[in-house]
């Protein structure tokens, strides 16, 4: 009987035995011969890891080769998911290590859920030497967290010219959703937000190369299999002069407003700056939600590029445009006057002009030279409105530019039409009044000024301003040459533009020109100040200060507009800048003149 149950048995475990191993080897061959190819793979992604390489960007240089934007090296640590042994202690560890917040962490892996466990993830960027230290020495303790050297964008003038260049910054999970788009970006990548930087974004980024390495079980490099190198982006020229840039930047300091100068010959711009700014270098160092809401929150609208997108209404600057339509058309001649006493009666109301005492009997180019505003009340009312926003338009005033930059705004100049249009009201002719001295409903922006001194210094023509000259392969071929586009080309009857550019020469170099205490030694600069109202009736705030001018008088090279916010008088605020600008393209020296320029224009 006990033979017979160990036989049992034994029959019973064998049968297991046979069970078992039949399994195991049905398993085996499943595994080895059936889904081989894949259990292969599925195991060399586990030892070996594919690491991106990031293409430095191109550098971008003025037009004398100076460097305006490159790359540094940045540490920045990732996280890998699937290297994770246990995430608390893991995130938490990195956390005490990075002096960050754990849902900061978490947020980011959140961002890049849709990525493979084996992807890396971006925690924090551009980290100092003392947190690389730390992370290096605990790394054993926190699994999955790694440390990558790579090209980070930096700005070596960083305000200066923040406007124009702009800056980088990582990309948005909104944007990563258009994949259209933004198919060849992951998270955790920088993209250029602002500025050149967005605008030639395709150009500047490069290719990212690969690296593929062979891990440890707590995911650390045991050696490097293969690597494609990346290629980086190409390089922009600009037609921007790093001297005239700072200079102009300088003369702004702590105030707001806009300077803007360009090649009448080309278009090329020389210079485009704006204040107040903010450091650029922040966004391409991953900025934090306190620097971010500090800029987006400040009431000076740092982010505001005012060069482009600030709109206001021109004041006297714009009579230089009033008086070309009236000489053309035959409205006045240079011998037409009238007089000024001070004031101008039209209906019940009295239109001012500046000097209170007023001009006596003007001519257009004694209006010009001492900004009468009288005189250009009457021409105004001669011409009307529609006239003069069909010469406005023709210039170039009132629709962009096509600057190469993002969201430049486009300016109005009314007419009766657009009165009609937009408040379902008739124009009357008191409104003409002001508009012709560059008041009302009229308002432009400093780079569309900066093209009607462009238009007066190259003989009725001028061009879509551009930044950028070339752009440039990291061999030196060259990529792409931007040549000049014309953006106006008016025909004058013979005189027209030369009352007007004596005029302007008045402006800054004859006896009681508002702008006579910038005229300079050598090169003769022409110009055109303006005064405009700014608030309304009940806020009171100091009046805009412009000033537009070209140099030399005879063959321009630079054409240039000028606003200070609250800057009360455009000879005092606005014209030194133009000069100081002037001085540093000729390196010539001011007059030094006894009586100073009365400063009411």
């Amino acid at each position: 009987m006990k033979d017979e149950n160990l036989s049992s048995k034994y029959k019973w475990c064998t049968l297991v035995l046979v069970i078992t191993m039949t399994v195991l080897l049905i398993r085996l061959w499943d595994l080895q011969i059936m889904r081989g190819s894949e259990m292969r793979k599925l195991s060399e992604q586990n030892r070996i890891r594919v690491k991106k390489i990031v293409a430095p960007r191109g550098i971008i240089y003025d037009r004398t080769g100076k460097v305006l934007a490159d790359t540094r090296p940045s540490f920045n640590i990732y996280l890998t998911p699937e290297d994770i042994r246990d995430f608390s202690q893991t995130v938490d560890g990195l956390a005490r290590l990075l002096t960050c917040d754990r849902e900061e962490i978490i947020e980011k892996m959140k961002a890049a859920s849709g990525m493979p466990p084996s992807f890396p993830i971006k925690i924090k960027s551009d980290i100092p030497m003392d947190e690389v230290a730390r992370v290096e020495a605990h790394r054993v303790y926190i699994p999955g967290v790694s440390i990558q050297i790579e090209p980070k964008r930096n700005y070596p003038y960083g305000a200066s010219f923040a406007h124009v260049i702009g800056y980088v910054s990582e990309i948005s999970d909104e944007e990563l959703k258009n994949k259209k788009k933004y198919k060849d970006y992951s998270p955790g990548d920088y993209i250029g937000k602002y500025g050149l930087e967005r605008s030639y974004e395709n150009d500047l980024r490069g290719v990212d190369g690969e690296k593929r390495v062979e891990v440890d079980a707590i995911g650390r490099e045991v050696r490097t299999l293969d690597v494609v190198d990346p290629i980086p982006g190409h390089s922009l020229h600009l037609n921007l002069d790093l001297e005239l840039q700072l200079s102009a930047d300088k003369a702004l300091e702590v105030r707001k407003g806009a300077a803007v100068a360009l090649n009448p010959k080309t278009g090329g711009v020389l210079v485009l700056a704006s204040r107040p700014g903010f450091d650029p270098n922040l966004f391409a160092s991953g900025i934090s939600k306190k620097e971010w809401q500090k800029i987006a929150l400040d009431k000076a609208h740092p982010l505001q590029n005012r060069a482009i997108q600030g709109g206001y209404p021109p004041g006297s600057t714009f009579k230089i445009l009033t008086a070309m339509q009236a000489l053309e058309l035959g409205v006045i001649n240079e011998r037409t006057t009238f007089t000024c006493g001070g004031g101008f009666a039209y209906g019940n109301r009295v239109f001012k002009c500046w000097k209170k005492g007023g001009h006596g009997t003007t001519s257009v180019h004694r209006a010009i030279v001492e900004s009468c505003d009288v005189f250009f009340y009457n021409v105004g009312l001669k011409l009307g409105v529609d006239r003069i926003h069909e010469f406005g338009t023709a210039v170039g005033l009132g629709r962009v530019t096509g600057i190469d930059l993002p969201n430049e705004q486009k300016g109005l100049l009314p007419s009766t039409e657009w009165k009609k249009k937009r408040y379902n009201q008739p124009w009357y002719e008191g409104e003409t009044v002001s508009v012709a001295i560059g008041q009302g409903a009229v308002w432009l922006t400093p780079v569309q000024l900066a093209q009607l001194s462009s238009f007066v210094a190259n003989d009725g023509k001028n061009f879509k301003p551009q930044i950028v000259n070339r752009i440039v392969s990291t061999e030196g071929k060259v990529v792409k040459t931007f040549e000049p586009v014309v953006n106006a080309d008016v025909k004058f009857k013979t005189g027209v533009l030369k009352i007007v550019k004596d005029g302007m020469r008045g402006v800054v170099n004859e006896p009681g020109g508002t702008a006579g205490a910038s005229r300079l030694q050598n090169v003769l600069m022409c110009g055109k100040t303006g005064t405009a109202q700014a608030g309304s009736d009940k806020v009171k705030l100091g009046d805009h200060a412009w000033f537009i001018a070209y140099a030399p008088a005879e063959d321009a090279s630079i054409a240039m507009a000028i606003l200070v916010e609250h800057g009360l008088h455009g000879s005092s605020a606005a014209a030194p800048i133009a000069k100081g600008i002037t001085e540093t393209l000729f390196k010539v020296k001011t007059v030094i003149k006894e009586a100073k320029a009365d400063e009411n224009r």
